[in-house]
């Protein structure tokens, strides 16, 4: 009901947007969003990653190798405290998509998208991808961009592509089926999914005219399975990564018994992730798939260079979410720790102010819609959650917003009793601040986390109890917000 009372806003602002687009609008600096020429528009390309975690050398891990995105964030903007909204893929790219913040239950789960059909269909603007399609953009979508198929925004896409061709020995990653979770052949790059989507995303990026686009491009790894060719194993001596502690099972609903890695694949040893070797062979795993998508990544921005769009394109890296690799006793996403909600977001834009300086700034998901959309003179729907942070782009040394939000639901077992609960989880520079719910939207608070990052780091002691000044004044931040 609550996704439904807005309808009626919605038929209004659309109403008004429509006399906007027709009429042309000025923006703040004087720009028209709608009335520019062709020459005028910057393109987009947006490069999302699957389960991407601020694994790379850009963000200080020194035994991973990611040459190119870390070659590229030397030219960009690095944000080191970027949150996404949710843990999961679904919610994850909903909220980043529409701009808004989860509002029932339903907004946590990686049901978002079809639970939201209807509300979402009667919007104006579905999404930031239609924003620019209706202000003449040629808007093309390749890869993992939505969860689950591509029209379920079918507002938003000229063009939904697939690869052209496919190598022999394809490997595909559907039919989870007990199949290893970690593997590495001696096939080319264009016999994995992700290799066959860049050779596609490149042979499209030298059929484009002169009209302006925005290009989402969806990779799928490092999501499971490690699969991934073998000379990306090859890069890495396994006994040499560091392996996170094997400490103590966290007393906290966000515990979950590792269920997508060892529910849907299979060749596990006998005492599962107890085995300090299996753990091993799946961190290397992950840093090769890691290794794989930095290769393709750079063979796309350097067809970008090589066509000179550079010059009038701006480039989005982002990863829909974290993931752990052991910490918490947890192989997988779907917690509301500092592991799962935190991922990379580099940006570039033509003529950038300092490149190649990072931002110490708090920055959330859903604020890339609105600074996209400032940083190409359109203007999106009111009521979208996002905050624009051009001002970081241009000065890296801005404090920037007091807090981050991100939303979760428990996937774990019965935690003191309760199924099934529901959290809202607030990022300061300094503490994280977890609150379970019976329900998103109302209802009693039924746990309580708090974690101060200036000497907990890892999450693991709980000062929730020991503080309750700190509490108070962030569940007064939360409700206020919420409300």
């Amino acid at each position: 009901m609550l996704r439904f009372s807005l309808i009626t806003k919605v038929t209004i602002w659309c109403f008004t947007l429509s006399v906007i687009t027709q009429q042309g609008l000025e923006s703040s600096d004087g720009r028209s969003s709608f009335a520019k020429t062709s020459a005028d528009k910057l393109n987009v390309l947006f490069i999302a990653v699957d389960d991407l975690r601020p694994e790379l050398g850009c963000y200080g891990v020194d035994y991973i190798q990611t040459p190119r995105i870390d070659a590229f964030a030397k030219t960009g903007r690095l944000f080191r405290n970027h949150y996404v909204t949710a843990p999961s893929c679904g919610p994850s790219r909903y909220a980043l998509l529409t701009g808004l913040s989860p509002k029932v239950n339903h907004d946590t789960t990686n049901h978002a998208f079809k639970q939201n059909l209807e509300f979402t269909a009667q919007r104006c603007i579905e999404s930031f991808p239609h924003m620019f399609k209706e202000a003449g953009y040629e808007t093309l979508s390749i890869g993992k961009i939505c969860h689950g198929k591509q029209d379920t925004l079918p507002r938003s896409w000229s063009r939904i592509l697939n690869p052209l061709r496919n190598h022999p020995e394809f490997q595909n990653n559907s039919g989870k089926t007990q199949r290893p979770a970690v593997r590495g052949l001696d096939l080319p790059d264009a016999a994995y999914q992700d290799g066959a989507m860049t050779d596609t995303v490149i042979e499209t990026l030298r059929t484009l005219g002169d009209d302006p686009f925005f290009f989402a491009v969806g990779f799928t790894k490092p999501h499971l399975p490690f699969w991934a060719p073998k000379k990306y194993f090859d890069l890495y001596d396994a006994e040499n990564i560091p392996q996170a502690k094997w400490g103590n099972k966290p007393d906290s609903p966000s515990y979950h018994p590792s269920f997508e890695l060892i529910q849907q694949y299979g060749h596990h040893p006998e005492v599962g992730l107890e085995d300090p070797a299996y753990r091993r062979q799946l961190k290397h795993g992950y840093a090769a798939c890691v290794s794989f998508v930095d290769e393709q990544i750079g063979r796309i921005l350097n067809e970008v260079e090589a066509l000179g769009l550079d010059e009038n394109t701006i480039i989005v890296l982002w990863g829909d979410h974290g993931w752990h690799l052991g910490e918490h006793r947890i192989f997988g996403k779907h917690t509301s720790f500092e592991k799962a909600l935190k991922s990379v977001l580099i940006m570039r834009t033509p003529g950038m102010k300092k490149p190649g300086r990072p931002t110490d700034a708090l920055v959330q998901s859903i604020d890339i819609y609105p600074t996209l959309a400032k940083l190409c003179g359109l203007t999106p729907p009111k009521d979208i959650n996002g905050k624009i942070f051009l001002d970081l782009l241009n000065n890296p040394s801005l404090p920037g917003p007091e807090y981050a939000l991100s939303y979760n639901q428990s996937y774990g077992p019965p935690f003191r009793g309760q199924p099934r609960m529901y959290a809202v989880t607030l990022r300061s520079r300094v503490y994280r601040y977890i609150q379970w719910q019976k329900d998103l939207a109302e209802g009693d608070i039924l746990f309580r986390e708090l974690y101060d990052h200036r000497s907990d780091p890892d999450e693991t002691n709980n000062l929730a109890a020991k503080e309750p000044k700190v509490v108070k004044r962030f569940e007064k931040m939360l409700r206020e917000h919420l409300d």
